[in-house]
């Protein structure tokens, strides 16, 4: 039988208080790591680099000379991949970041994995 004594009720409040307390902390933590978090990725001929925060937000593209001399689709396509090798990349730090706050059982790297898009091949793809 529970203990219903009015002792062990404080200590059972005190104990509520301490792990919420302790939770708000880690989430606080999970919030400031995430919001300077950024991930950069650059194209495989090193041309174009990319750098994007949490939830795929661009905060730097940069564009070497030779990459100004390609054509506008290929310019496109460079740029899109890389974008998406960076957005990859936050999405994976974000998600190990944010696992040990998860409930129990919930595997975030893999749903996070499960909605990337397949990664580009060797010799076209961008580099992290």
């Amino acid at each position: 039988m529970l203990d219903q004594s009015p002792e062990a009720i404080e200590k059972a409040l005190e104990n509520l208080t301490k792990d919420a307390k302790e939770k708000l902390e880690r989430y606080a933590e999970m919030r400031e790591q995430l919001a300077s978090m950024r991930s950069t990725a650059q194209s495989a001929d090193g041309n174009v680099t990319v750098t994007v925060a949490p939830g795929g937000a661009i905060t730097d593209i940069h564009l070497s000379e030779r990459a100004m001399r390609q054509s506008a689709a290929q310019l496109s396509a460079t740029l899109m991949s890389t974008i998406t090798a960076a957005s990859a990349d936050a999405s994976r730090r974000m998600a190990a970041v944010v696992a040990p706050l998860a409930p129990a059982g919930m595997d975030v790297q893999a749903l996070v994995e499960s909605r990337l898009p397949a990664p580009p091949r060797e010799d076209e793809g961008p580099r992290r």
